[in-house]
């Protein structure tokens, strides 16, 4: 049934504190506070309020669910919103996430797009302020902006383009085409670029490089390959990031603001103000405290084991086979880095006889010689040793990159942008360009880093090895659990063929239109006119 009286796309109606902002259906006001967004602290708080929907994606299950599960590298392992793996029946327009009822990214998006329109429009008749700074402020918020349409168009297709404050009731909305959204990005993130400074006064806030960074990925993904190489480069070679020289170091949880970082999603140690938190590492740990001598600790949490990596990803991604040469586990260090394998005895009262704290207590492990392993052999180990064929719903490697001391509402940043994807997005760029030793370079020096400090050389690779498939491993490899995936397989097409082989959940279901993601039902109810759903739901 069609509403008549309900609000267009969720976008927020302001109350007078950001703190507080909501919108529900049971508002009556239609107007924004006047006085309080028409002056410099008020548009201040505008937007702060703009950034707050990055924390319902990043650092929840959505961003998750959105962009590993329905891939070739994770699938599910205990959950409640299996569809979005499966590509089932229960993925249509009535999807929420279970159980808290929240239609995923929709609704959180548009408020916040709302909240970056309240800036724009708003900045022109404020009177007190420097004009640089004016500027500045604007373009931070067509950053924004352009951040939330990008990740809707990507999953959505059309949607609808609203680039004005909107104050009151709206009872239409209408999709704008792909390409009108994306002109609308290329021309917030050209805009970010030009007004935005070098560097920020406060961490978190974009910077020149994240919007040029931004706008190189954007232009990949549409196929200008030539501007998004000469953005990658401009970033590469602006000397403001660097690639750390030791992968590990990248994720080290007590040094998250290094020189890699381009942009990131913000918190902060002080759980008070840390609503909603960054839980990645609980949703992909596995459920280690249910053995014996093992509880959950600050540092990994009490994981509930939603996603699993697939086997493609813990043997063939990572050529785990270090006895027959070529890439593997012991020469590329991305591995142990990304994923957790073994859990010492923590939990004093409760270790078995003859074990001590310390003592190994689990090994989740995809060493190809213990995947050969009898049973008799597994059932002698002096811990519980699980292979990769006898994973199960509770027990496998994790990703460990989202670590952080604190437990559920965890202060770790999310990094968006870190500068080891911008050589991969001019590595790809030039190659589509055909320009095959330039692309191999950025590759090959992004890879060499991988190498294990001291360790065994990692193997590089020749110009005629390069290709899109090539690429897309080494994405894998370097980005394993960092929010790509999905989009990644979508650019290049190669989401479809890539889940149907490497997905068992997935692949015998995926079809054509799962390359967009259903209209939320809300949505289309809340609209006097008819919004299109998207085709096959």
């Amino acid at each position: 049934m069609k509403s008549t009286i309900k609000y267009i796309l969720g976008l927020a109606v302001f109350s007078t504190c950001i703190s507080c902002a909501d919108l529900t259906e049971n508002m009556i006001t239609d107007t924004v506070a006047d006085v309080q967004f028409s002056t410099p602290e008020g548009l201040d708080e505008a937007l702060v309020g703009a950034y707050v929907p990055l924390r319902w994606y990043y650092g929840r299950e959505p961003g998750l669910l959105m962009n590993l599960f329905g891939t070739d590298m994770f699938m599910e392992g205990q959950s409640y919103n299996s569809e979005w793996d499966n590509y089932g029946p229960g993925l249509n327009a009535s999807t929420v996430l279970s159980p808290s009822g929240d239609v995923l990214v929709w609704e959180h998006f548009y408020k916040g797009i709302n909240y970056a329109n309240t800036v724009i429009s708003r900045a022109d008749g404020i009177e007190g302020m420097n004009e640089t700074t004016k500027l500045a402020k604007v373009a931070e918020a067509r950053f924004l902006r352009a951040h939330y349409y990008f990740v809707l168009v990507q999953h959505f297709g059309p949607v609808h383009l609203t680039l004005e404050e909107t104050t009151g009731v709206e009872l239409e909305a209408f999709r704008a085409s792909e390409d009108e959204v994306y002109a609308a990005i290329v021309s917030d993130l050209e805009f970010a670029m030009e007004h935005l400074p070098l560097e920020q006064v406060q961490y978190g806030r974009p910077t020149h490089d994240a919007a040029t960074n931004h706008l190189a990925k954007v232009h990949l993904t549409i196929g200008n390959w030539e501007k998004a190489s000469d953005l990658a480069i401009q970033v590469i070679e602006g000397g403001r990031h660097q690639l750390l020289d030791n992968y590990a170091d990248v994720f080290d949880p007590f040094n998250q603001r290094h020189e890699e970082v381009i942009w990131s999603v913000q918190w902060g140690d002080n759980t008070e103000v840390n609503n909603p938190g960054n839980e990645l590492q609980r949703f992909l740990g596995p459920r280690q405290w249910l053995l014996p001598g093992l509880i959950g600790d600050d540092m990994y949490h009490v994981g509930i084991a939603r996603f699993w990596p697939t086997d493609f990803t813990l043997t063939t991604l990572f050529g785990n086979d270090y006895r027959n040469g070529g890439l593997h586990i012991r020469n590329d260090s991305r591995y142990s880095v990304t994923f957790k394998e073994a859990w010492l005895y923590n939990d004093e009262p409760n270790v078995p006889a003859g074990f001590s704290i310390g003592d190994t207590a689990a090994w989740f492990t995809n060493d190809p010689i213990r995947q050969e392993y009898t049973p008799e052999q597994i059932e002698s180990a002096p811990y519980r040793l699980v292979i990769i064929k006898d994973r199960n719903d509770v027990f496998s490697p994790t990703v460990q990159k989202h670590r952080y001391p604190y437990l559920r509402n965890n202060g770790r940043d999310y990094m968006y942008m870190r500068l080891g994807e911008t050589y991969l997005i001019a590595a790809e760029a030039l190659m589509m360009q055909g320009k095959l030793d330039e692309a191999t370079s950025y590759f090959n020096t992004l890879r060499k880093r991988a190498e294990f400090p001291g360790g065994e050389e990692i193997p590089l690779i020749t110009s005629a090895e390069l290709d899109i498939d090539m690429i897309l491993d080494e994405r894998g490899r370097e980005l394993a659990g960092e929010l790509h995936r999905w989009t990644d397989l979508k650019r290049t097409g190669k989401l479809l063929e890539r889940v149907k082989m490497y997905n068992p959940n997935g692949g015998p279901n995926i079809q054509d239109y799962h390359t967009l993601r259903p209209i939320p039902q809300s949505q289309i109810d809340r609209t006097k006119n008819e919004f299109a759903q998207n085709p096959g739901y």
